[in-house]
């Protein structure tokens, strides 16, 4: 219940009748008003401190919690199952979502280069997971219908959870070049945005913070980058090519925990001994880098967290929050044996 006092101020501020402004405060967008107007009242009351208390129908709202929501997942269930990044998100939000009482009604995936077809009438919000612009038709969403990207930042308008790469990127750098290593080389994936257009391509943050890092030290060369796609086989491939060409990295910045694993697969098949011949960090912080050989030096990204993080978005959107949120989850240099000391 809102103060009949405070309308009346606000009202008297804002030039317009006290029923204007409970109407533009109660967020009834059926109330035909100029959208000048409407800011003009919510700027003063936010001026005045106006607060409202949740209105009966928020609090049975709140305490019945009996939300359905959609998950888009940007890839099939069987790269999920080779990639725990992704899982570990996707768990995240199975967690939460049973803590909150909250259900997963439908699971979409976006499968090769084919764009799902969502159904939101049945949903009351959407948690899309991965690099992937989907499709809005306004005719079949009702207003202010919550939309959270989790490792994606689609847009102002809707929330995102995320972790900074470029820092993450810089942590695993500048741990190398502490240690006293001056020939770092570099093994990543190209990465992308799947649009209902088809696949985007751009230059990781990754790959640019490793060349920005060494280009301002003097340090750079492009030879000793080898880029292709993700996943444990390609960091195979790219070390076995790294290896099989003359001067080899003296330590190499890894793109992914799993490329990371597959080229110390490499490494060790070559009789080429870590940290001793060629120290190796690498970003993600998975469970499986610290039992490899040796133990992986990662950052870690708490990607749990991220999943857990964007459901608690969606409920804050669900009981009123009119506002987009953008949320970075901390990252975490895990020290452990692959990368030795030079110093």
């Amino acid at each position: 219940m809102i103060l009949i006092a405070t309308i009346k101020e606000i009202a008297k501020i804002a030039k317009v009748s006290s029923s204007t402004v409970s109407r533009v405060l109660s967020k009834d967008y059926s109330f035909n008003v100029s959208e000048e107007t409407r800011r003009n009242i919510l700027e003063i009351a936010k001026s005045l401190n106006y607060r409202q208390r949740p209105s009966k129908k928020q609090n049975e709202l709140n305490i019945k919690k009996n939300w359905k929501i959609g998950l888009l997942i940007w890839c099939s269930e069987q790269f999920e199952f080779s990639d725990p990044f992704y899982m570990s998100i996707r768990q995240g939000i199975e967690k939460e979502c049973t803590k909150q009482s909250v259900t997963i009604q439908r699971i979409y995936r976006w499968i090769d280069d084919t764009s799902p077809e969502i159904e939101f009438s049945d949903i009351d919000g959407l948690i899309v997971v991965g690099k992937v612009e989907i499709s809005l038709d306004p005719k079949r969403l009702r207003p202010n219908f919550p939309i959270i990207f989790v490792d994606y930042r689609s847009s102002d308008e809707h929330d995102s959870v995320r972790f900074d790469i470029s820092e993450a990127a810089r942590k695993a750098m500048e741990h190398l070049l502490k240690l006293g290593y001056t020939e770092i080389g570099y093994i990543g994936g190209r990465s992308y945005i799947k649009t209902p257009d088809g696949i985007e391509f751009y230059q990781d943050e990754r790959q640019k913070t490793y060349e920005i890092m060494l280009e301002e030290r003097g340090l750079f060369k492009e030879e000793s980058m080898f880029i292709g796609s993700w996943g444990a086989e390609e960091g195979y491939r790219l070390m076995k090519e790294a290896i099989e060409k003359s001067n080899l990295p003296r330590a190499f910045f890894v793109a992914s925990d799993l490329m990371a694993i597959g080229a110390l697969r490499a490494l060790h098949e070559s009789d080429i001994k870590i940290p001793e011949q060629v120290g190796i960090t690498s970003i993600d912080g998975i469970d499986v880098s610290k039992y490899v050989n040796p133990p992986l030096t990662t950052v870690k990204v708490y990607t749990e967290e991220m999943g857990c993080t964007a459901v608690k978005l969606m409920i804050d959107r669900l009981t009123g929050r009119d506002y987009s949120l953008h949320a970075n989850v901390a990252t975490e240099l895990m020290v452990r044996e692959s990368c030795g000391n030079l110093v």
